[in-house]
Formats: structure tokens, sequence, C-alpha cells
């Protein structure tokens, strides 16, 4: 009788601490989104991966400039941030810093703002000095193009003949190249 006691027990402790585990991952998984398959906006797109092709774009930044891949300088950074995630209020000053601390790191940093224009006010306020700010809707032309749903999320591309993606990932500058 005391070893079913004791099954039930290690049994009740061992779903307990399953639980806590799986919401210790969904946690993780609402406060970076989904990552799947490549489709629609929402749906959980794979972003690009280092090797590929920067797919064609255009939009219009807050400067007025018209920015797409022919407008991307070698070691570009593209960086998508919203303003409704709470990862990326906290590395948007470490990215306002990281594009300031190169004169010419304007022209090769390119920020996407998803959100409504009221919501990025701040966002493009603090960028605006230090980068190439485009802001777009959740799904907007640029995310849609370069497979982006997940946020905050750069790539880096080299600016050959393709435009290459060399590097992409959830944001963390540490471990970007130091500005040239």
């Amino acid at each position: 009788m005391a070893a079913l006691t004791a099954a039930v027990v290690l049994l009740g402790i061992l779903c307990v601490l399953n639980l806590l585990l799986t919401i210790g991952v969904i946690k993780k998984l609402r406060e970076y989104g989904p990552a799947g398959p490549v489709g629609a906006p929402g749906e959980g797109m794979t972003p690009l991966r280092p090797g590929e092709e920067l797919p064609d774009f255009t939009a219009l930044a807050e400067d007025g400039a018209l920015v797409g891949p022919s407008s991307l300088p070698d070691g570009s950074l593209i960086a998508f941030l919203s303003p409704g995630c709470a990862p990326c209020r906290k590395e948007l000053p470490e990215l306002v810093a990281y594009a300031a601390a190169d004169p010419g790191r304007r022209e090769r940093t390119l920020a996407v703002v998803v959100g409504e224009p009221g919501e990025c006010e701040h966002f493009v306020r603090e960028l605006g000095p230090v980068a190439r700010v485009v802001v777009e809707p959740k799904g907007g032309p640029v995310c849609a193009a370069l497979r982006v749903d997940a946020f905050p999320t750069t790539l880096r591309v080299r600016a050959d003949r393709d435009r290459t993606v060399v590097a992409g990932h959830v944001m963390d500058l540490a471990r970007e190249a130091a500005p040239r």
C-alpha cells in the first residue's frame, strides 16, 4: 500500500513539473512569435537564411527616401521591430547605439517598424537620426517579402550582385560584427 501511495505522489509531482515546463514554453513562443514553414504573414513564416538572395521589395522611408535591395550598401543591417513587443522595446536603445557608432551606419541600417503609425512614433523618433526607418502594418510589404513575422529580427546583407543574406536571427546585436 505504501508503494502505491509513493507511486501516485511521484506521478503527481511529475505531472506538475510537466505543466510548469509547458507553461514556460508557451510564454516563450508568445514572446518571440511563431516559426515554421513559409506561409502568409502571421502563419509562421521562415525568415531568410544565410546564402539566400534578398527578394525585391520597395518601401518609402519616413525621410521620403525610396528603399529596396539596390539601395542597401555592403554590410547593411535590416532590423524588424514592433512597439508592442517587449524585447523590441528593450533592444531599441542598443540598436540606436549600435547604428550611431559609425557616421556611415545610417545608410547601412534599415529599421522596419511594424505597427500602427501612432504607436510607432517613439521608435521612429529614436531611430530616425541613425537609420532609414520604414513604418508598415503587420504583414506589410517588407515583412512579407523578407518573410519576417517574429520580432525583433535582424538580417545582415552582403551587397554583391544578388544582395545575399549573410546572417539572420532574432536580434542580438552583441552577435553582430563591430561597426565598420
